[in-house]
């Protein structure tokens, strides 16, 4: 099934409006496309791409949140930060945009999150990213919807593997969302976050969905079937 097929079967036969927004890890610095060369958060940079539909690559130093370089690979322990960026970056989800109200609960939600979400054993170079069909064999497909559409997506999985999809909330959408899919090649969902929500334009009552692209050509194969 092509990007071709899975944008009009979503558009047709689920309504859902918003572009699919595609990442890939690279060992390496991807040839042939732009590079970022800016300073954002990761949940941003997917903003751009959904808004002026931009294809372009991001390394580590474009990064100025923990979670997104967590969450992608680029840096899985947080190893590549020196103390001076780690305490900056701490301070930045603190003072400036109010992530916690302080660093030791930042920390906190930290351990916590080790205990939840796997670990790469890898570093990545770079995360290309763009719109579904500009990114060559997509790691991973993030989809922005209604909950009744979501609905329809996971009740299609289950029903064609028996397999339960599961949800997080309360943190980075980035780092509940992107490492199961990456590393587990799992679907996962969220109701999001403040900085993700506001990032990619989510209405009141949109949901983010993120799968590799196998599973969600099996949701669509069962979309039908699944719903008589």
């Amino acid at each position: 099934m092509d990007a071709v097929t899975i944008r009009r079967i979503l558009r047709e036969g689920l309504n859902i409006r918003k572009g699919v927004i595609a990442l890939r890890q690279f060992k390496e610095e991807p040839s042939g496309y732009d590079a970022y060369r800016d300073k954002n958060h990761i949940c941003y940079m997917m903003g751009e791409v959904l808004d002026e539909g931009k294809t372009f690559y991001t390394v580590l130093e474009d990064h100025v949140c923990l979670l997104g370089c967590s969450a992608t690979g680029l840096d899985p322990s947080l190893s590549m930060m020196n103390d001076s960026q780690r305490l900056e970056s701490e301070r930045y989800h603190v003072s400036a945009i109010n992530i916690f109200p302080s660093e030791a609960l930042q920390q906190k939600a930290e351990l916590e999150a080790q205990t939840l979400f796997p670990s790469f054993r890898e570093v990545f170079k770079a995360i290309l990213m763009g719109p579904l069909g500009s990114v060559p064999q997509p790691d991973v497909l993030v989809i922005l919807a209604n909950a009744e559409q979501v609905h329809r997506l996971t009740r299609a999985y289950c029903y064609a593997t028996g397999s339960v999809i599961k949800g997080f909330a309360g943190m980075g959408a980035c780092r509940m969302l992107l490492p199961r899919a990456f590393i587990h090649k799992e679907p996962t969902f969220t109701v999001s976050d403040r900085a993700w929500r506001k990032a990619l334009k989510l209405l009141p009552h949109e949901l983010t969905l993120v799968t590799p692209p196998d599973k969600l050509i099996t949701m669509l194969q069962n979309l039908e079937e699944s719903h008589e």
